[in-house]
């Protein structure tokens, strides 16, 4: 890992820098000794539990639902059904609407028809889980089933049940399109031209900690207060307030850790307002948590689409155009996140296209609804383009590697426009693929003869290139799209009377490092030493206004907020301590505990002295406010785009299809890097999560029943420790032009590249055989019925 040197403003033998340094972590010392507070571990006085009836169908009409006998059940204390949840609440808001999309109205119990199994009808809260289970068991439900759809494109047959007959006269929920320049023209004239449809399966995230909530009220106050597992608190607090007609300020949301998000836990789901209706009704604590069969059939899936991609190249090699029209199933409902659209924004890759197009097709189905997930859209596209920049290299009989570096986006070819306006920002793309062909041994393999080692398996090596948007470009280009929230961050700075500085941010706490990364740029910025740096996060009441964590996106727009925060805290620090010291705020310094003169270092105050005087208003120079804090918000001006390469070698048996990774490469560039192992952990959980949906994760439903069929941790497979390949990790280290410190974004980068990567490598192997592979999850099976068709053998 490449790391900072010293900032050359720094006096030598002050404290080292701090950026670029891998510090331990803050969060570590509660979460190994168990002492993290998770929803589930919030248990308040009298707390009442909650459990929800579910449809069991794909599509179903609700006849009837009678309550009675469960209501009578003696524990049960209250009892809800559509009609009055209607009545009691407005429709659960969209936090990223589609474009051109209409109004899907999506109540927290479904009204008349249910669009997918799984979907709330009933919800019932007792004095136990378990008496509340019991009493679902007593609730009556009619249902009349109705035809239903599970497979995307089918449901855009003119034939196919329309889920929203009353919104929509078909399944196409919206159609959005993007392009720039004559693709047509240039495919007109191409030399070569490749294509293909290519699968994405469906996944969930699986968070470690399933979603959760505990809703409290106090009428007398008004006041809401509601824990739960969520990236984005103040969003919450704002959906809850609009559902359930309440101000924002009668609501607080506290997350204060979260066991895992990736995207999932991005905005309200049916439960989290269900809750809160039940505590406004009973004036007493409601607690609700996910079990596992709840996780797969309610929370959002995600990745599901299938993608016509083209591309048009010369005689040479050089692109001359991209296409690709892809649908993406939503499922039943729009989501608060809804359907994924990065795959529009970075649909060519890392390669000079300047005449492309893309259009998206978010597609109903009777499934689970689609919501956020690492990656969002890009892992999907880079699956498609990558797969067939290895089929043009050998339609063109071109190294796959030097095809790639031909037409990628060269360092001063940037800031570059693509053609469906994503501006990338800097970079060096080939220095990426070249060190990845250098470290996997590519020339060697290249040069090598093509046969069969002695166990009789065949090698190959496969690449994935790629960029990725990390962060938004401004709000401006949120409201253009209808987002509900915007692409700035916040933080708010104290000192305290024991020297210390208290960092509130309403970024909760998912794993990802975010106190570690907040205290190393307070410290770095102010001076101060990092121990004394605490980050307060998660909560609405007292954390200024924010986002939330997501979109890779946090540091890039926290670290500038920071950054003003700590210089404005600095300043008024060295003006309370020159006052003290009888000198100009110019000559001092801080360093760690004290502040100090430049050039006379016995010439000192304890930073504690001047924050005392400052909190108590005594010994502050005229003028001066009392107090010592600052609050700050940033914006960063444009979206940063991190970029890499991915290698994988690995050996496939001709005859049986069964294959391993036996050597995965990543060379990544997330920018200035803030705390190197931070950045090696997302990358590697993220690598897990990529693996995961290209080789095993995938969730089927039965096209006959509309019933998902492996819904449990029996027969959904992430993978584990021991299923993922030995990894090396290589970084570069480009700053961005457009962040504070030149930071990009790392959360989400290992989940673009597996796929493709592994995929092009199996079919590097089986080039013999005219092996091409379309979908993901890539399996042992789909390897072998691709060698059966070569080979013409009848497959069952």
């Amino acid at each position: 890992m490449t790391t900072l040197e010293n900032s050359p403003e720094r006096t030598a033998g002050t404290r080292p820098a701090l950026l670029g340094v891998s510090v331990a972590r803050k969060e570590d010392e509660r979460l190994l000794r168990g002492d993290g507070q998770f929803t589930d571990d919030v248990d308040p006085a009298r707390v009442l539990y909650m459990a929800v009836a579910r449809c069991p169908f794909p599509h179903a009409r609700i006849v009837r639902v009678d309550t009675s006998a469960a209501e009578r059940l003696e524990g049960v204390e209250h009892v809800l059904s559509g009609p009055r949840v209607r009545r009691l609440s407005e429709p659960l808001g969209v936090l990223r609407p589609v474009p051109g999309a209409p109004k899907l109205p999506y109540y927290a119990l479904a009204q008349d028809v249910a669009t997918h199994e799984g979907q709330p009808v009933v919800s019932v809260v007792a004095t136990s889980r378990h008496l509340a289970e019991d009493a679902l068991e007593l609730v009556e439900v009619e249902y009349e089933p109705l035809p239903h759809v599970v497979d995307v494109l089918a449901a855009l047959e003119p034939d196919a049940p329309v889920l929203h007959p009353s919104v929509l006269e078909s399944n196409l929920l919206a159609s959005n399109s993007d392009g720039r320049g004559d693709p047509a023209a240039r495919f007109a004239e191409a030399d070569v031209v490749v294509e293909g449809r290519f699968r994405i399966g469906r996944v969930t995230a699986l968070p470690m900690e399933t979603r959760g909530v505990v809703a409290q009220w106090r009428p007398g106050a008004r006041e809401l207060t509601v824990h739960c597992s969520t990236q984005v608190p103040h969003l919450i607090r704002k959906q809850l307030a609009e559902s359930l007609r309440l101000r924002e300020s009668d609501v607080r949301a506290i997350a204060s850790d979260v066991g895992g998000g990736f995207g999932l836990k991005l905005g309200v789901f049916p439960e989290d307002v269900l809750a809160c209706l039940h505590a406004m009704a009973l004036h007493r604590p409601v607690k609700w948590s996910e079990d596992r069969g709840e996780h797969f059939r309610t929370s959002t899936h995600a990745r599901e689409s299938v993608h016509d991609y083209r591309i048009a190249a010369d005689a040479d090699g050089r692109i001359l155009a991209m296409t690709n029209v892809y649908a993406t199933d939503i499922g039943g409902w729009n989501s608060p996140f809804g359907s994924a659209q990065l795959s529009s924004v970075v649909f060519n890759g890392p390669y000079r296209v300047e005449d492309g197009y893309t259009e998206r097709r978010v597609t109903l189905t009777n499934k689970t609804p689609v919501g956020a997930y690492r990656g969002y859209g890009q892992p999907e596209v880079n699956f498609a383009y990558e797969r067939l920049m290895d089929q043009l290299a050998r339609r063109l009989r071109m190294d796959p590697v030097e095809l790639r570096a031909k037409n990628m986006l060269k360092p001063d070819d940037l800031p570059w426009v693509n053609p469906t306006g994503a501006v990338y920002d800097s970079g060096d793309y080939e220095r990426c693929l070249r060190m990845a062909a250098e470290r996997i041994g590519w020339a060697e393999h290249r040069a090598a003869p093509r046969r069969p080692r002695a166990d009789g398996r065949l090698v190959g090596i496969g690449f994935s290139s790629f960029v990725e948007r990390t962060g938004y470009a401004s709000s401006r280009f949120l409201a253009k799209r209808g987002s509900q929230f915007g692409a700035h961050e916040s933080i708010t700075l104290r000192a305290n009377r024991s020297g210390g500085i208290d960092a509130y941010t309403g970024v909760s706490a998912i794993g990802q490092s975010s106190e570690t990364a907040f205290a190393q740029v307070v410290a770095e910025v102010f001076g101060t030493d990092y121990d004394a740096v605490k980050v307060h996060a998660g909560d609405t009441a007292a954390a200024p206004l924010n986002t939330g964590s997501f979109a890779s996106r946090t540091m890039i727009a926290a670290a500038g907020a920071i950054r003003e925060a700590a210089e404005q805290l600095a300043a008024k620090t060295l003006r309370l301590a020159a006052f003290r010291l009888e000198v100009q705020p110019e000559e001092l310094e801080i360093a760690g505990p004290v502040v100090r003169h430049r050039t006379e270092p016995g010439v000192s105050v304890p930073l504690t002295e001047v924050y005392r005087a400052a909190i108590t208003g005594q010994g502050v120079p005229p003028g001066e406010d009392p107090g010592l804090e600052a609050t700050s918000h940033f914006e960063p001006s444009d979206a940063a785009y991190s970029f890499g390469t991915a290698a994988a070698l690995v050996s496939v048996d001709p005859e049986t299809g069964e294959f391993d990774v036996e050597r995965f490469v990543l060379v990544h560039d997330a920018g200035t890097v803030v705390n190197p192992k931070i950045v090696d952990g997302q990358v590697l959980g993220a690598l897990a999560q990529g693996f995961g949906a290209a080789l095993t994760e995938e969730l089927r439903y039965d096209p006959e029943t509309g019933q998902l069929i492996n819904g449990s941790m029996m027969d959904y497979f992430p993978p584990t420790a021991a299923d993922l390949p030995p990894i090396e990790l290589l970084h570069t280290e480009v700053p961005s032009p457009v962040t504070p410190f030149g930071i990009r974004g790392v959360g989400e980068v290992g989940t673009i590249p597996p796929g493709a990567a592994v995929a092009n490598a199996i079919c590097e192997a089986l080039a013999d055989h005219d092996v091409e592979l379309d979908s993901l999850p890539v399996t042992p099976e789909k390897v072998w019925r691709a060698l059966a068709s070569d080979k013409g053998v009848e497959q069952w």
